[in-house]
């Protein structure tokens, strides 16, 4: 059985963590699955070698599309194509869709879902599966968008909504269907490495930045003139309070400069650590004593693993995220007061034993959710002829 997963690459760490969790449980369900990633900017030879997958002849250029074209060519030439590690969608048997967040207005989409639309009506003509994992849908606004939805996700096998929102702007275009779910995010699946304290007595404080609080993306324009200010304001609470605080870069280049930019505007500096290894990444976060994440995927792995995380919010998905792990007064908005961030942040530290039960509670039940919907993709697998 061999599986596509589309969306992951490895610079950010919350779409890698989607591809272990995808393959963690693929590979414990059925030994011989074999996986399939396209090659781009961010997910280079050596990684995806790394990740034990096959590269992706993609047949594809700006609005041209030619992978139908693999299925005309002969088996043999394509038993000739993996003696270099390629395969072609003929030779894919299932897409895993993690793409996260990119089906939305709040980003370039169009052309990725005319793309999108083509894949669906060539892999249900073929008998394949095709299963979207919890991810954010929508804002749709492009008339061309909606159109091409409405015409084609009627043809994949499973719809996963990560949040009330998302089903919402799916259901709005193609009504309530039966492969049209929703369940939480995934990756809190993912088991992180977790790291041996030293035996220093400073506890420790994880900064987690995203570039996407200080751009155009942000639909809580607030944030754009406010954010760097209440990243200093936080670090200086933690310092007041004898946290040793530091910087997680949980992506990759654009990341690290408003990293430095932030770092410039402070008397000494904090350090930076850089991880390639997601689950390392998360471990990271989980043996911290404090979060200040603004991740999405930073925050689920501090909440999944009990810390009260601090966050900031850009889209709607960290909303419904922190409704999910019902932590919302631990979500900042954009004009909040240094005595209310202050207040925030001294909850986060007092978090009581019985408040940490509660989360921990919480936290299990949507890993449970989690582990349902995959035994509900097993039944879909096992049912359709992908699996041999």
């Amino acid at each position: 059985m061999i599986v596509e997963i589309k969306g992951v690459e490895f610079e950010n760490k919350g779409a890698s963590l989607m591809l272990y969790a995808i393959t963690d449980q693929i590979t414990k369900m059925y030994s011989d699955a074999e996986f399939v990633l396209s090659p781009s900017e961010k997910s280079g030879f050596l990684e995806r070698s790394k990740a034990l997958a096959w590269q992706k002849l993609a047949l594809r250029k700006s609005w041209l599309d030619l992978n139908f074209l693999s299925y005309w060519v002969p088996q043999f030439l394509r038993q000739k194509l993996r003696r270099w590690g390629i395969v072609t969608e003929a030779d894919v048997d299932i897409i895993i869709d993690a793409s996260g967040f990119s089906y939305s207005d709040q980003w370039p989409s169009t052309l990725r879902i005319y793309h999108l639309k083509n894949e669906l009506h060539r892999f249900f003509k073929k008998g394949k599966l095709y299963i979207f994992m919890p991810q954010a849908f929508g804002p749709f606004t492009q008339k061309s968008s909606i159109k091409r939805i409405a015409k084609s996700f009627k043809y994949a096998t499973m719809i996963n909504a990560r949040d009330i929102y998302s089903f919402e702007n799916i259901c709005g275009i193609i009504g309530t269907a039966a492969n049209v779910h929703q369940n939480v995010d995934f990756t809190n699946l993912v088991k992180g490495h977790r790291l041996v304290k030293s035996g220093k007595t400073k506890k420790s404080a994880c900064i987690v930045i995203n570039k996407n609080m200080v751009n155009s993306r942000n639909s809580h324009l607030a944030w754009l003139d406010t954010y760097e200010d209440v990243v200093l304001k936080a670090i200086d609470c933690y310092q007041e309070r004898g946290f040793i605080p530091f910087f997680l870069n949980h992506e990759g280049a654009d990341d690290r400069s408003l990293i430095d930019q932030i770092n410039n505007a402070l008397v000494s500096p904090l350090s930076v650590v850089e991880e390639a290894d997601p689950r390392v990444v998360k471990g990271i976060i989980a043996a911290s004593d404090a979060v200040f994440c603004s991740r999405y995927h930073g925050c689920v792995s501090a909440l999944s693993s009990g810390i009260p995380c601090i966050g900031t919010s850009w889209s709607h998905k960290y909303d419904s995220l922190y409704d999910d792990y019902n932590a919302r007064e631990f979500l900042l908005h954009a004009n909040i007061e240094k005595a209310q961030l202050v207040k925030v942040i001294d909850a986060s530290l007092e978090f009581s034993a019985r408040d940490k039960a509660m989360l921990d509670a919480r936290s299990t039940e949507l890993k449970d959710q989690s582990m349902a919907m995959w035994e509900y993709i097993k039944v879909l697998i096992d049912s359709s002829n992908g699996h041999s």
